[in-house]
């Protein structure tokens, strides 16, 4: 039975990256007044930079297993049948 390679190519984004661009976001207002208190405390292009980083490792997540669905499909079929290979696996 052949199985399809894998990719595994994913670009890792890190929020602690030196190069930086700019964006314009328009926010809630009331968000921004709620939040208006805390402003002291809260980093928001270092909040928003790391839940975009989490967005983006999320939709690649989802990207690369729609990419290789079928490739995990036929995998899964050949363990089911064959078994995983090693004592250690074995069922008993």
């Amino acid at each position: 039975m052949h199985i399809p390679r894998l990719e595994t190519n994913m670009p890792i984004l890190s929020p602690t990256s030196n190069r930086k661009g700019r964006v314009s976001l328009s926010i809630d207002q009331d968000l921004l007044d709620r939040l208006e208190p805390f402003k002291q405390e809260v980093n928001l292009s270092a909040q928003t930079e790391t839940m975009l980083s989490a967005l983006v490792d999320e939709l690649e997540s989802r990207q690369w297993a729609t990419r290789n669905a079928e490739s995990l499909a036929a995998h899964g079929k050949a363990i089911q049948s064959t078994g995983l290979a090693g004592a250690e696996f074995e069922r008993t």
